[in-house]
């Protein structure tokens, strides 16, 4: 059976880009599929054009050609990336870490109930998510900046892991739209004052393993399923 050689696929990848498919994991799997149409074809009409093949296989993505398979490949990872961080923090909840998570709580709810003017912990509090993710948003968008100036590559995993697989807008959500946490002087009561200790931790909590657990082992993963991932990984900044 006639294959595509590698300028071919070369071209492949071309066309991908040219219809605006800038991530490289994405245009891997688009290759994958446009490769095997074209070659099932050439099963039927081996003197059928590559050109004339490849026409013929991208008009099955309809109107809107790769538009579609881009939105399902992002929402894709966004669940992957998203089962993978309550994964990995429900299993980070084991002893001793259970009894240090409640302990902090705790601690944060003495604080807090033992300050009249509630912003002297909401506000620093607010500053410190706030300077902690645009840190680490900083950090990551010059490390995929670099990434691509060495590879030409653009991965769509490294977007999700910039935005926490949009775990970083529901956490952002709840920590501005908390219904007291404006309220300086307000009648807070003891449950508010647990409820936000709690999510005080918890929130920290989730960002630590988003960060330092899941986002490495999902790129070790990767590596071992990608051989560029892996290259481009073992590049120093």
């Amino acid at each position: 059976m006639q294959k595509l050689t590698d300028p071919q696929i070369e071209a492949l990848y071309k066309f991908t880009r040219k219809h605006y498919v800038e991530w490289y994991d994405v245009q891997i799997e688009l290759v994958d599929h446009l490769a095997n149409g074209i070659e099932n074809q050439w099963k039927e009409d081996p003197n059928l054009s590559f050109e004339s093949a490849l026409a013929t296989v991208f008009k099955k993505f309809g109107v809107f050609g790769f538009s579609d398979v881009i939105e399902q490949k992002t929402k894709a990872l966004n669940k992957f990336y998203r089962n993978q961080i309550w994964k990995y923090f429900k299993d980070f909840f084991r002893l001793p870490k259970i009894i240090a998570t409640l302990f902090s709580i705790w601690v944060f709810f003495l604080i807090i109930e033992s300050i009249e003017n509630k912003f002297y912990i909401t506000i620093p509090f607010v500053l410190l998510v706030f300077i902690i993710y645009l840190a680490h948003t900083i950090r990551e968008k010059r490390r995929i900046n670099d990434v691509f100036k060495k590879t030409g590559k653009k991965w769509l995993i490294d977007n999700e892991f910039l935005q926490l697989g949009g775990l970083i807008h529901v956490l952002n959500f709840g920590v501005i739209y908390h219904p007291r946490l404006f309220e300086s002087h307000g009648q807070w009561g003891t449950t508010s004052e647990i409820i936000l200790s709690g999510c005080i931790v918890l929130y920290m909590l989730l960002f630590y393993v988003s960060i330092k657990i899941v986002e490495p082992k999902l790129k070790e993963k990767l590596s071992e399923e990608f051989p560029e991932y892996k290259l481009i990984n073992s590049v120093t900044f």
